[in-house]
């Protein structure tokens, strides 16, 4: 699995939350302004690329899924972040997060 840029991570969530959908679909997720419909199909063929999303040939265009969850992708970075910044060690993710943020901000 390769790390998504920030434009394929917007997209991810979005069709994590809708499961499954078209291009259309995804674009009406985004708050105005909205990307241009051939901003979102160019992501979402590169997506597929990646083998992040399938698609189901429909009518007059494809229903798109995911084939990696969002908690597969969230552990994914998870494990990123801790072998590449705290040498694998939970204990330095967790002192790194005691000491900066404070109970308070996590409740």
């Amino acid at each position: 699995m390769e790390r998504l840029t920030p434009a394929e991570e917007k997209v991810m969530l979005r069709l994590w939350s809708l499961e499954k959908a078209a291009v259309k679909d995804i674009v009406a997720l985004y708050e105005q302004p909205r990307p241009a419909y051939n901003t979102i199909s160019t992501i979402v063929r590169i997506l597929e690329k990646k083998k992040f999303i399938k698609h189901k040939p429909v009518s007059r265009g494809h229903i798109y899924s995911a084939r990696i969850s969002k908690e597969e992708y969230r552990n994914y970075l998870a494990d990123n972040l801790l072998k590449n910044y705290f040498e694998g060690s939970r204990k330095e993710v967790v002192s790194y997060f005691n000491s900066t943020i404070s109970l308070s901000e996590m409740l």
